[in-house]
């Protein structure tokens, strides 16, 4: 097993090393600049951490905290123990960050990538290609780890004064750490592919991902209400007790210190309890690999089971949001009809996709939350002109095209490079590449005019603004959102990227860096068109005033018409360009 781990990890090395060496200059130079910059984040942290553990032990700053302790008692009076639970502490979060991460990166690894059916019918033991594999996916967890987690523990073993056992300690416990979780995780990514297939394991885990980076985001946005009732002395004081005797972190953290201060009967009986419970359970995992992994991969590729019955009343549903469907896109040619309907039931039969919906909708909650407390508010602004909107209508107008905008590049993705591999099916079929990119344009374009005018008349209300400035905003924000939906898809179809793994994949930097210049551009000039024609019109009067703010009006949709016509021959032309 040892010689056969020996040449799968050295083939993996090759790969790597040949990729490098033959990838384009730009893509030296990005990871060249990434590992200068990890680097740099590298050094910054362990300058921070010595930095900050030596103020801690200052003298100066014991008594301090001995004075603030006797007029608030839940608080340390010896900074000694904050300090000793420090390593605990860090190695926890590490530790519950490592729990998360590890079952999507070992699902990837052990049942989705791309060379498991040829390393499974080599003549190598199962249990070598599951240590490689294993290896590999936590491979981003240990970078991470001796990246930014290595730098924190040095950093502090260098402010209490620790010697070279202590990182070389250091080294063997950020070796050991991800064992743990990860053999935890590949027992239940053997034991959860033995009943649901692992594609939708992994869409599941995707969307449960997307709703804790979400509620981080919510955490962030509301922390300065939620900030004064929870930084309080007793939050700290429990914050040191969650150093609990039966965790493995726990354990590691007290043998680095015992390490450092040079008690070997701590550091040999908490250091041998963490190797010991780390090197269990990789070698129950090991143990099991043999059966338990080659059977869910087979049961994958059998891709068995009995056709569910599609319950009646489910099917009458169906026929009703059909109906429904087909009377709204009604105006659209037929072959622009069906890619619009493909798109829609394709994006909902994915359950990843709902991942990229859950920043837009929980984005729009904390907008209509800080609107009904009374923090969105506009304040009053007698002075200003009458051309110049308002600032709490402006703001509304933003916040509302930021959250359609996202909604539509989650609908509609990177336009044609999430057809992926089957695009020789559209290529093919007798289907005009215009109707393709209008069919993707309308599911782009959609939330603009639906979310948007719902968002607004919502605001509208809460604010009690008048019909003419809610109709100049809605009109500013359909007319924007079309000619941003139409180069988006225009870019996807120019910049395609067929051949992709994860559709993290999907977009190509040329559409990106290109999208990012145009967006804030063209709404520069379609704003300023507008708002420098209701500043020219308010100076004047009578019809030639109001012809002057429809003259600025005009130019904008000029403007957003030519963005269209361009996009869409840019589009076709891509579209064109595809060989099979």
């Amino acid at each position: 097993m040892l010689q056969a781990i020996w040449v799968l990890t050295r083939a993996r090395m090759q790969i790597w090393r040949n990729t490098l060496w033959r990838s384009p200059l730009p893509t030296k130079l990005g990871l060249a600049a990434l590992a200068g910059l990890i680097t740099l984040a590298a050094l910054g942290l362990y300058n921070f951490t010595r930095f900050v553990v030596r103020g801690l032990r200052d003298p100066e700053f014991s008594v301090m905290l001995q004075q603030a302790a006797a007029e608030n008692p839940s608080l340390p009076a010896d900074p000694m123990l904050m300090l000793a639970a420090l390593p605990g502490l860090v190695l926890l979060a590490a530790l519950s960050l490592l729990v998360f991460s590890s079952f999507s990166s070992l699902l990837v690894s052990l049942y989705l990538s791309g060379d498991l059916e040829m390393l499974l019918v080599a003549p190598v033991p199962m249990r070598a290609v599951f240590v490689v594999k294993f290896f590999g996916g936590l491979l981003p967890q240990y970078l991470l780890l001796f990246a930014l987690l290595g730098p924190v523990l040095l950093g502090y073993g260098q402010g209490m004064g620790y010697g070279p056992v202590y990182h070389l300690c250091t080294v063997l416990v950020l070796g050991l750490l991800p064992l743990l979780p990860a053999g935890l995780g590949a027992l239940l990514v053997m034991a959860v592919v033995r009943v649901l297939p692992a594609h939708r394991a992994r869409e599941i885990v995707s969307v449960l991902g997307g709703l804790i980076a979400v509620a981080f985001y919510v955490l962030s946005q509301l922390g300065d209400t939620w900030f004064p009732r929870v930084a309080t002395p007793d939050t700290l004081a429990a914050l040191l007790r969650a150093e609990l005797p039966a965790l493995p972190s726990t354990w590691a953290g007290r043998a680095l210190v015992a390490v450092g201060e040079g008690r070997p009967v701590p550091a040999i009986f908490y250091g041998s309890l963490f190797v010991v419970v780390s090197l269990a359970v990789f070698a129950a995992c090991l143990v099991l690999a043999e059966r338990l992994s080659y059977t869910g991969w087979s049961n994958l590729v059998a891709q068995g089971g009995r056709p569910r019955r599609a319950q009646r009343g489910g099917r009458e549903a169906q026929r009703r949001v059909s109906a429904a469907w087909l009377r709204v896109v009604t105006p659209l040619p037929p072959e622009a009809r069906a890619i619009l309907v493909k798109d829609v039931r394709l994006f909902f039969r994915d359950l990843s996709n709902l991942q990229a919906l859950i920043f837009p909708i929980a984005f729009a909650l904390i907008w209509f939350y800080q609107l009904l407390v009374g923090r969105s508010r506009p304040e009053a602004a007698p002075e200003a002109p009458a051309w110049l909107p308002e600032p709490g209508g402006f703001g509304a107008t933003a916040v509302a095209f930021f959250i359609c905008l996202s909604l539509s590049s989650a609908l509609a993705g990177t336009g044609v490079s999430r057809e992926g591999r089957t695009f020789w099916i559209l290529k093919i079929a007798p289907i005009s590449p215009l109707s393709i990119l209008l069919g993707k344009l309308t599911l782009a374009y959609l939330p603009f005019p639906t979310a948007g005018t719902f968002f607004l008349v919502v605001f509208a209300v809460v604010q009690g603004l008048d019909l003419l400035s809610l109709a100049q905003q809605w009109a500013f924000l359909v007319l924007a959102g079309l000619g941003c939906a139409a180069f988006g898809i225009g870019l996807g179809a120019a910049f395609p990227r067929l051949i992709w793994e994860t559709p993290r994949q999907q977009r190509t930097w040329q559409s990106g860096c290109l999208g990012a210049l145009f967006y804030p551009l063209y709404l520069a000039v379609v704003a300023g068109l507008v708002i420098g024609g209701a500043a020219l019109g308010d100076s004047l009067e009578g019809a030639v005033g109001l012809g002057v703010r429809l003259a600025g009006w005009a130019g904008a949709v000029l403007v957003t018409g030519g963005v269209v016509w361009l996009s869409a021959q840019i589009g076709v032309r891509g579209l064109e360009r595809i060989e099979l």
